[in-house]
């Protein structure tokens, strides 16, 4: 579908007017830190056991008093995330989060100099995403931001000191996909913004009169009804009352990969169904134009990463660099927006290119920054491309993790990137190319004295013959004999288990309750192949179930383990996951934990927020079809409660736009109607996971209390 485009200066709805001049008028005051409500009472048993109460934000069904944990609380370590670089200086933006900063919500800080202390510039209650300097002299800064978890992002500008209310910049009503500054030789005071509309379905009661685009309450909507309407407009964040200019709109095409060419047009991945191609939209408005053919850049999942290569770079000027797959893995290919012509390289082994750096237009000759993932594991390379190959070369220094968001300075030789692993939470590193250098540029946030556990890897066989991995870490040996299992799946569904820091209580049930801890990566994870990634695809689902059923005939095989005590767990599709098994094998479980979890494939599609649901189509299924509809029916958990009798710990976020909060609310009535134990915990101030450190830590005691009590065989709904 070929996007509709508007003259320069449309006109515009006058609810978009109001909505835009409402932005340039009102300056949005400093959020203050938010009280952080220590969640206790002083209210003992007769024991004198000290009691955590759930904070004002947190509603609490089906759970007993929870008992504080003996050992003395701290804070998660604190994680940074690298976002930009500073234009003219060695100085970056970094996200901190965790800690008890701002109620541990991610806030951004600046970052002078190597080991420098963070300096905080936003003190909001909610959390921030990413942000970028004007890119001229860092005159000032843009972020964006959402409430309370909504993932409805917004963008603001800040001054460089953070000393004045941020002003907002976009509509409330609107949500931020994806911003970029012009080029600085061009306009550097302007932005490209996407902007896609919501629905709000996922906020919605289900006793709402809500009867959608076809006029009548409608189980089985209409095709094309309720769809994302992407906007791609040209904003001036210094004179956010300016009304802006639209280049582009899309209805029933997702819009992304926002990136601005040298010359200033704008390059945007257009993507319908499972075909997508590169259109070029000129920077002054007029009708965009077709790069690629239809379908030549369809199978990237995510999708390509294109990047400007810039005069001064390596190979020549104005291309963009993508990720197709090659053959069962992403690697690297660079397209000419001119002619379309596109040039492989073989600068990948067998693994999937996850990350891709490129020197700025303008900027000293410097090679490509490459990340592959291999076998979980991060692998940062250098690459010169030339004629369809090119010189590679691995820097020395960086420790194994799993790297992230790497980006080359400006104008200085120093490449910045986010970094994982076993033995850190999270900071920025930095390569000098210069100095041929990598040094982390803040301070290790570990707590002093803590010592990592050892991460091994399981295999084993699922029911057709796959093999299936996971990561393993032991309790310590000073726990003897068979010891029990914690299994936590992770969501995506196409995410994977990597190696990367242990804490909360993930870390808890390993080191102080002696659990073993598994992190399978069933059929469907990322990072091993496009095959293995579309192995649970549509009708398929249920094998990733079967996965964990032959992880659990193999944990019966090993020494030192206690196959008969098993606790399930999962976030998100993780969630799924741990409900699905739930019912699949009630009778070798203690129980299960979902978080954020889908209870019914049919109710996610109908309520997820509308640029959501066509992507999730693509892996769940079409719930428009009758047949699919059916299947998908069939297979959620939501229908097969019956099966489900062993006691349940639900969790979710009232304003979660991903996995909407009925999805926790309906299985929860139906696991209670037929009296299956279950604890019901809702993050009245949450979106798609915990952010607020005083709700992360009452989750995590009454997480320890329903484990131990699973463990111990006392009933959930007994007092300790």
């Amino acid at each position: 579908m070929k996007p509709s485009t508007a003259e320069p200066k449309p006109s515009l709805h006058p609810r978009a007017q109001a909505s835009w001049r409402a932005v340039g008028l009102l300056a949005l005051l400093s959020a203050g830190l938010a009280n952080p409500a220590q969640a206790q009472n002083a209210d003992e048993t007769g024991t004198h056991t000290p009691r955590l109460a759930p904070g004002p934000q947190l509603r609490a069904e089906g759970l007993p008093p929870i008992p504080r944990l003996p050992r003395a609380e701290t804070p998660a370590p604190r994680s940074l995330r690298f976002v930009d670089w500073h234009p003219q200086r060695p100085e970056m933006l970094v996200v901190a989060g965790g800690g008890t900063e701002s109620a541990g919500t991610p806030q951004l800080h600046r970052l002078r100099e190597p080991g420098g202390r963070p300096l905080p510039l936003t003190r909001e209650r909610h959390a921030v995403q990413r942000a970028l300097w004007e890119p001229q002299a860092g005159a000032y800064l843009v972020y964006s931001r959402d409430t309370d978890g909504d993932e409805a992002w917004r963008l603001f500008r800040l001054d460089p000191e953070g000393r004045e209310a941020p002003v907002p910049l976009t509509p409330a009503h609107l949500r931020v996909a994806d911003y970029a500054f012009a080029p600085e030789a061009r306009d550097g005071r302007s932005l490209a913004v996407l902007l896609t509309t919501l629905d709000r379905r996922a906020a919605r009661s289900p006793d709402a009169d809500d009867k959608g685009d076809e006029g009548e309450d409608s189980p089985n909507p209409a095709p094309g009804a309720r769809q994302a309407r992407t906007e791609l407009w040209r904003i001036d964040p210094l004179r956010p009352e300016a009304e802006p200019q639209l280049l582009a709109s899309a209805e029933g095409t997702r819009l992304s990969d926002l990136r601005v060419l040298a010359n200033g047009d704008i390059t945007l991945l257009h993507t319908v169904g499972r075909g997508s191609r590169v259109w070029r939209h000129p920077w002054r408005g007029g009708p965009p134009t077709a790069i690629t053919g239809r379908g030549e850049t369809a199978t990237t999942t995510p999708g390509p990463v294109l990047a400007d290569a810039g005069p001064a770079s390596p190979t020549p000027p104005g291309l963009l660099w993508t990720r197709p797959v090659e053959g069962d893995f992403r690697g690297l290919a660079a397209l000419d927006p001119d002619t379309g012509q596109r040039t492989r390289y073989s600068a990948s082994p067998a693994a999937d290119l996850e990350g891709l750096a490129v020197p700025p237009a303008g900027s000293p000759p410097r090679p490509l920054a490459l990340v592959h993932n291999e076998q979980g594991l991060s692998v940062l390379r250098l690459f010169l491309p030339k004629d369809g190959a090119g010189e590679l070369r691995r820097p020395d220094g960086v420790p194994p993790g799993v790297i992230g968001t790497l980006a080359w300075h400006p104008r200085l030789p120093l490449l910045a990137f986010n970094h994982v692993s076993p033995q850190s939470p999270g900071r920025p590193w930095v390569l000098d190319l210069e100095r041929g250098e990598v040094q982390p540029w803040s301070a290790s946030t570990q707590p002093a004295g803590t010592v990592q556990p050892e991460l091994r890897t399981l295999r084993w066989k699922s029911f057709d013959g796959t093999e299936i991995s996971a990561l393993h870490i032991a309790p310590p040996a000073s726990f003897s004999g068979p010891r029990p299992v914690f299994i936590e799946i992770h969501g995506g569904p196409s995410s994977q288990a990597r190696p990367s820091y242990l804490q909360g209580t993930l870390r808890h049930v390993v080191q102080e309750l002696g659990m073993h801890l598994v992190l399978p990566n069933v059929r469907g994870s990322e990072g091993f192949g496009r095959r293995f990634l579309d192995l649970d695809n549509g009708r398929q689902r249920e094998n990733a179930v079967r996965d964990i059923s032959g992880l659990l005939d193999h944990l019966a095989t090993l020494p030192g383990v206690d196959a008969g005590r098993v606790v399930v767990a999962g976030g998100s599709y993780g969630g799924y996951m741990a409900l699905a098994v739930a019912a699949a094998e009630n009778a070798r479980i203690l129980g299960a934990i979902n978080r954020l979890g889908i209870s019914n494939f049919v109710s996610l599609l109908e309520n997820t927020e509308s640029y959501r649901r066509d992507n999730r189509r693509l892996e769940y299924g079409d719930e428009r079809d009758p047949a699919m509809r059916a299947f998908l029916n069939s297979i959620s958990p939501l229908n097969r409660v019956a099966q489900m009798k062993k006691p349940m710990f639900i969790v979710h976020g009232r304003n979660d736009p991903r996995v909407p909060w009925r999805e926790a609310e309906q299985i929860v009535q139906a696991l209670r109607a037929q009296g299956t134990p279950v604890w019901f915990l809702t993050g009245e101030n949450e979106g798609h996971g915990f952010n607020r450190a005083d709700n992360r830590n009452f989750l995590h005691h009454a997480t320890v209390e329903f484990v131990q009590r699973l463990l111990a065989g006392r009933p959930v709904s007994d007092p300790p």
